[in-house]
């Protein structure tokens, strides 16, 4: 049996960087970052009348960045994802058609739901966003690996210490769907990504403590800004897919930008369920780092059937997924929780929208939940917190039904390989030393 050696950074790092400050206009930089958008070329000189404003917030921001590193940015049709990638060899033309693959992919299973506001309308003509007069305290990361020595002290009695984010009004939630251009960097090398977290950390001084940790891994996905970055060419990394890699990224993105922050398995899930509708095979291994089986790339429906084979009456229990925390890789929570989204993502073809409603209602119950109060109309978010099992089980059975653990079990007991009929197996995957 072949044996391949992973060293995955893909590590879904959800953090809060509301404090980002965007400069007034696109910075100058001598000659103009290339922008493509709709299938014509531009530059950041001369940027296109009626591209959306948060494509320009975004465009704005990482200018500077690459135009220093020799990058350029491509922007999908609808300035929903904007894609960054070096100049000389990027194959940014390939890597935006499997953005718009994703995108088509998740729009039809994951429509917005009941409560997701559509993207505000495009403008005329881009404007540079305004600067705030008095700007908020910056936010502290919620770092999958525990909070930074800077963070503060734990609020008595809470178990979880509170952000240092300006209060806002009670009520409001954590930000308008579908709202923001997400950011998606491929990094060549890791002296690209090593320069990318030079950036962040600059432009987010209190990420410092978060960023010496993220130069251990070779990828991140955050959630506000909204941006995922991965090491194209890692050294040692034998097996590895970049088209997996694009699919994974930008469905995480998507589900953030539409749906915030979302249990761990639920990411996780939905971007494998991306991965196994392409070809059949997930590559995609957060957190994880070592030994990998050849075979384990194709090989989760029939573990699934082999592990549950023995359970006809033993349901899924929800805390067999929720206690599944970001930052770490649970070689059991991993296979369910692409085998719990699978059979979720089949019984939504006998239930309209469930899946969309489920995300937007756990949506709507971190926005109620994660959050204490600091006056009478005021809050700031917990840091650190999770979502409890039950409400997620509430929430499921909600969308799907009161026996959906009891039919999700049934599933994994006779799962099958979900790979389109005379689909081929990826073959672009490198063995690179």
């Amino acid at each position: 049996m072949m044996l391949a050696t992973l060293r995955t950074g893909m590590a879904l790092t959800v953090l809060t960087l509301t404090a980002l400050a965007l400069p007034a206009a696109i910075p100058a930089v001598a000659g103009g970052v290339p922008v493509s958008w709709k299938d014509k070329e531009y530059s950041t000189d001369q940027l296109p009348v009626g591209l959306p404003p948060p494509a320009f917030d975004a465009i704005s921001h990482w200018t500077g960045w690459a135009g220093k590193a020799k990058y350029r940015m491509d922007l999908d049709a609808q300035g929903r994802v904007l894609l960054l990638t070096p100049v000389k060899g990027g194959g940014a033309r390939e890597k935006l058609r499997l953005v718009g693959q994703a995108e088509t992919w998740f729009d039809a299973l994951l429509p917005p739901g009941s409560r997701a506001a559509a993207a505000p309308a495009a403008a005329a003509q881009p404007k540079a966003p305004e600067k705030p007069a008095t700007p908020p305290p910056a936010p502290l990361p919620e770092d999958p690996e525990g909070p930074p020595p800077t963070a503060p002290p734990k609020t008595a009695g809470s178990g979880a210490s509170t952000k240092t984010t300006a209060p806002k009004a009670w009520g409001s939630g954590s930000g308008t769907p579908d709202s923001q251009t997400a950011v998606l960097i491929v990094a060549h090398d890791e002296k690209d990504f090593g320069e990318l977290l030079d950036h962040l950390e600059q432009a987010v001084p209190y990420l410092k403590d978060w960023v010496e940790e993220a130069r251990k891994q070779t990828g991140l996905t955050l959630e506000d800004p909204l941006l995922g970055a991965y090491v194209e060419n890692a050294s040692g990394q034998e097996e590895w897919n970049g088209d997996h890699e694009v699919l994974n990224r930008v469905v995480q993105l998507l589900t953030l930008r539409r749906f915030g922050q979302q249990p761990n398995w639920l990411v996780q899930g939905l971007a494998w369920e991306a991965e196994m509708a392409h070809d059949g095979s997930v590559y995609c291994f957060p957190y994880r780092d070592g030994f990998v089986f050849a075979t384990e790339h194709t090989s989760w429906p029939s573990d699934l059937r082999i592990a549950f084979k023995d359970r006809a009456t033993k349901a899924v229990a929800i805390e067999e997924l929720a206690g599944w925390k970001r930052g770490v890789w649970d070689p059991e929570a991993a296979p369910l929780a692409w085998g719990f989204v699978h059979h979720l993502v089949e019984a939504q073809k006998s239930k309209e929208r469930a899946l969309p409603n489920l995300l937007d209602e756990l949506r709507r119950v971190r926005d109620e939940k994660d959050r204490v109060s600091t006056g009478p109309t005021t809050w700031q978010r917990v840091k650190g917190w999770s979502m409890p099992a039950d409400d997620q089980e509430k929430a499921l059975v909600q969308a799907f039904g009161k026996d959906v653990f009891k039919k999700v079990t049934s599933a994994l007991r006779g799962s099958k390989d979900t790979s389109a009929p005379g689909a081929e197996r990826n073959k672009k995957d490198s063995a690179r030393k």
